[in-house]
């Protein structure tokens, strides 16, 4: 199975801390195989946000990011991810929305399978933009995200952060994040 061996090959990466990879890993750990387990497509803008709720809970500073990613040539999605420092987190590229597209996660900027550069590019920007959804996403706080399901991201983060050691209710998490807003990244 693909997640024992992402599993695996994220306690080979390092952020450049022992302390930072453990809190960093144990939080990247819970959000990819409850992703893979449940399989939740699509879902980047909420795992992203619970990725970034969760770090911050652990003592781990990182930034909530929007963009697009270039796939190939002529292709590209609007996607979220987390970072820490200049280096990419990404649980949810493995299980995308976009057919005919699966790409490995993303820790440490080394995507999980191999441990190289991943193939796709974060942050490139396409002739035509974001699309609707995204142009929503990179302006709303994660308050006014979470507006037409309101209690979804809260009880997500909650539902994560039990599962790695992090005591919180979904109340906390949406008073403390809620006015939280992504980082537009385009090269």
């Amino acid at each position: 199975m693909e997640l024992q061996v992402w599993l695996k090959n994220l306690d080979r990466v390092s952020l450049g801390s022992v302390s930072l990879d453990y809190k960093a890993q144990k939080a990247f750990k819970v959000v990819l195989t409850w992703m893979v387990k449940t399989e939740y497509r699509g879902g980047c803008h909420d795992t992203s946000a619970a990725l970034y709720m969760l770090l911050n809970e652990l003592g781990v500073n990182s930034r909530l990011c929007i963009g697009e990613v270039k796939i190939n040539d002529r292709n590209f999605f609007d996607h979220s991810w987390v970072m820490i420092d200049n280096v990419i987190l990404d649980a949810s590229v493995c299980m995308p929305n976009i057919g005919g597209y699966a790409f490995p996660p993303v820790y440490a900027s080394k995507e999980l399978l191999t441990l190289a550069t991943p193939e796709i590019h974060y942050g490139i920007a396409s002739p035509i933009g974001f699309d609707s959804d995204a142009k929503f996403v990179s302006k709303a706080n994660l308050s006014e995200y979470s507006f037409g399901h309101p209690n979804k991201l809260w009880n997500l983060t909650k539902k994560l952060a039990k599962k790695a050691g992090v005591k919180a209710s979904s109340e906390k998490f949406k008073k403390q994040y809620g006015l939280v807003t992504r980082n537009i990244m385009r090269d």
